[in-house]
């Protein structure tokens, strides 16, 4: 709002990655909720919860090759960038340098990933707000910068993309493969999160779509989903850490 009292934005795309994270919530519900009805049991009931998250990851992960299809194939005009910003390097030095960048980040993962029990008993934080606030806002803050960037420049296509983009990415591919590969290595990986969080996640997918169904940005949406992630935030760090099963 500092710049445009109003921006504008393709609708078909936002409104597509919006349902497609709806329905990852919907993923994540019932396995979530059916350990809630069903919790005072386990042995066959773990089993259930096992098979129900698989294909519900085989689901995500086909309803992510869709989306590739649908940006890619068929309705590529929603999603074409603007045609008058040049590249600042070749492609192929591009990709170079993002598979250097990915091989870095992942061997910094592992020592990240050790570290964050001891980070948490130093600052008196919990692990679900560690992973669920801190880490995400670190590790995404060029993510952040960019969307920032383009929408001062009135690029609301981009930017809505940048910001939907990755969590289309992890709620639909990542976080499936995951417990598809836990599948193949005899591991067994669910979508059984807590309640508490699918429902803040819910929450917040339902007030995005409303912020995004008139097609149009205001500063005052923009406060609304600030103070959102606030609250959000809150809830989380308030939360008390679940013990892992034994």
């Amino acid at each position: 709002g500092l710049k445009y009292p109003e921006q504008e934005f393709i609708p078909q795309g936002a409104v597509a990655s919006i349902a497609l994270l709806g329905f990852n919530g919907l993923a994540m519900l019932l396995p979530s909720q059916f350990d809630n009805l069903n919790g005072e049991n386990s042995g066959t009931n773990e089993v259930d919860l096992t098979i129900m998250s698989r294909i519900g990851s085989i689901l995500l992960i086909l309803m992510y090759g869709l989306m590739l299809f649908f940006q890619l194939k068929t309705h590529v005009y929603l999603f074409e960038g603007d045609h008058d910003m040049m590249a600042l390097i070749p492609f192929h030095w591009a990709l170079i340098g993002l598979v250097l960048i990915t091989a870095i980040v992942t061997v910094l993962s592992d020592y990240l990933v050790g570290s964050i029990d001891g980070f948490c008993e130093q600052f008196h934080m919990g692990r679900s707000f560690v992973g669920v606030i801190i880490l995400p806002i670190v590790g995404n803050a060029v993510e952040h910068i960019s969307a920032v960037s383009v929408a001062m420049k009135n690029k609301m296509d981009l930017a809505i993309g940048v910001a939907l983009g990755s969590a289309v990415q992890i709620s639909l591919f990542v976080l499936p493969v995951v417990v598809v590969s836990g599948w193949a290595t005899g591991k067994e990986m669910t979508l059984n999160f807590p309640s508490y969080e699918v429902y803040l996640y819910l929450i917040s997918v339902v007030i995005v779509s409303l912020c995004l169904q008139n097609h149009r940005s205001n500063w005052l949406e923009g406060a609304l989903l600030v103070s959102t992630y606030a609250m959000i935030a809150l809830g989380i760090y308030f939360e008390a850490d679940i013990a892992p099963k034994s």
